[in-house]
């Protein structure tokens, strides 16, 4: 199993997966030019990370790889079985991440993409940080009373707030601000795998620090 990926970004969830999965993988750090390159552009043609190769099978996109590596791998327990309530909050949990945090950092690190305006970059970012704190906010509310995301235990779900949540500590309102978002920063920060995971990507975590 092989996972392409690029340091800190938030294809850093599928490897930590993959690691708490415990089965051998082998993971390909890539910069800008590699995923625009011909070789990777056959395997995922919006030349974007992550994306898994699994014998024949190539699946893009972050979430579809985070459920596929739970189902592939009950043993692991990173999520709840398909069929039980957990599973539905896990759906309910990993779309939000995916579909609604993660584009709004969009604006903040590539400002250019959302105004016409060259003076405008800094209106740009600084809505941007809004609208991450808008849905770090409902997720701080969610973990309130709960050690995890979902269920009892750490998940997928964790391991894909984890990558963007360290973003955040940079912005004028840190990650830190959202107790028990940064709580749940920490507590994976210290996990061998994870740490595992920083070493293999040259990068560190950003709890109490700067992006």
């Amino acid at each position: 199993m092989k996972l392409y990926s690029a340091p800190g970004t938030c294809a850093t969830a599928m490897h930590i997966a993959l690691e708490w999965i415990g089965k051998p993988y082998e993971v390909a750090h890539l910069d800008f030019a590699g995923m625009k390159s011909p070789d990777y552009l056959r395997l995922n043609p919006s030349g974007v990370v992550p994306t898994l190769v699994d014998g024949e099978m190539v699946l893009p996109e972050g979430m579809a790889i985070l459920l596929y590596l739970v189902d592939l791998n009950p043993d692991a327990d990173i999520g709840p079985a398909a069929g039980t309530p957990g599973r539905i909050e896990l759906h309910r949990w990993l779309v939000y991440l995916s579909g609604t945090l993660h584009p709004y950092f969009w604006p903040y690190f590539m400002p250019m993409r959302f105004t016409t305006d060259a003076d405008g970059h800094a209106s740009v970012k600084a809505a941007s940080q809004l609208l991450v704190g808008k849905a770090l906010t409902l997720i701080d509310d969610h973990l309130e009373g709960r050690d995890w995301m979902v269920g009892d235990r750490k998940s997928v779900a964790d391991a894909f707030l984890y990558p963007m949540a360290n973003w955040a500590y940079g912005f004028e309102r840190s990650t830190a601000s959202y107790g028990n978002v940064d709580r749940v920063v920490r507590e994976l920060a210290a996990d061998p795998a994870v740490q595992k995971v920083h070493t293999a990507q040259g990068t560190s975590p950003k709890v109490g620090g700067s992006s």
